[in-house]
């Protein structure tokens, strides 16, 4: 059923990665499991010659059946699963101050329509704390910007935030449309505290590329930044995400930077034993539907992150 409803997509989407990516899967994942299923027919379905993809003869008359096949399939599941039992759990998770309260309110919102009786708690804190955290079982999950290769933790991509240039509305940094990193020598520069991982990039962003603003102020969370910038002259780089509000607003002005530079943040999690060694670790039901839920607010290019995750730490709970 998953490779007819993969079929389904790829002629839905006329595009094997963008069917790739709605089931979770590498491209070429996609390309093996449609070619598979032609060997097992003794057909071609798909032109793979032609951009967009079309469908051969044979391809048209399965097609056909199998949009039938998959449709019943899922009203037949969809009357199944009003038998399943609900969730019922708590989910503890910590995650950085600049992580993002609005995207998380959204996810928590999502999580209470789909699954009413899971509790979804959030501490917010810094990132070394964290990792303790997640290492320690003291939480289920942890949000962290530039996730390290920890030993005993492992993570999930969760997207690549644009970071943009940022100053109060009027100022004549806001003028541009993209600057170069040199520019930010002009103005008094406020950012985050270097003993933070996006701290200590924005800095070696800036060495990098011939830049040597005067920082001024240092803080270590996002909000604290945003209302420095907002009332003073000083300039800051943040990721645009964190700033929209204020720009729609008309209180914060946000410029392109070239070259790019942007924030990766993952979802961390305890590492399951492996060999007898560390912790053992069985993700339940309620953390896997969180994770899926995050990965799906979180933006477009955060689904093939989603690959990554190990689905045999999952378990009943």
């Amino acid at each position: 059923m998953q490779t007819l409803r993969l079929f389904y997509d790829v002629t839905r989407f006329r595009s094997f990665s963008r069917a790739a990516v709605e089931h979770g899967i590498t491209q070429s994942a996609a390309s093996q499991r449609i070619g598979q299923l032609e060997k097992r027919l003794g057909v071609r379905l798909i032109d793979r010659s032609i951009r967009p993809l079309a469908l051969t003869p044979a391809g048209e008359v399965f097609l056909t059946g199998c949009r039938d096949v998959v449709e019943r399939y899922e009203q037949l599941e969809h009357k199944v699963t009003q038998f399943r039992p609900q969730l019922e759990s708590r989910v503890q998770v910590q995650a950085i101050y600049s992580a993002g309260i609005e995207l998380l309110t959204k996810v928590k919102d999502a999580m209470a329509e789909k699954h009413p009786r899971v509790s979804i708690s959030f501490k917010y804190t810094r990132p070394d704390e964290v990792h303790e955290a997640v290492r320690k079982g003291m939480c289920d999950v942890g949000i962290v910007s530039y996730p390290e290769r920890w030993r005993d933790v492992a993570s999930i991509r969760l997207a690549d935030e644009l970071m943009v240039g940022v100053c109060r509305a009027g100022h004549e940094l806001g003028k541009n449309e993209v600057v170069k990193p040199e520019v930010f020598e002009k103005y008094p520069m406020v950012s985050f505290e270097q003993s933070l991982p996006v701290g200590r990039r924005i800095k070696r962003y800036l060495r990098e590329n011939g830049s040597n603003p005067k920082i001024v102020n240092t803080f270590d969370n996002v909000d604290t930044i945003k209302g420095a910038v907002g009332v003073t002259d000083q300039v800051s780089i943040l990721p645009e995400r964190l700033v929209r509000r204020e720009v729609e607003a008309g209180t914060l002005s946000a410029v392109k930077m070239d070259p790019p530079l942007s924030r990766q943040m993952g979802v961390i999690y305890r590492k399951r034993n492996q060999g007898g060694r560390g912790d053992q670790m069985t993700m339940t039901l309620a953390v896997e539907a969180f994770i899926k839920t995050l990965l799906e607010f979180a933006g477009p290019e955060s689904v093939a992150g989603y690959e990554n995750f190990d689905s045999t730490l999952i378990g009943q709970g």
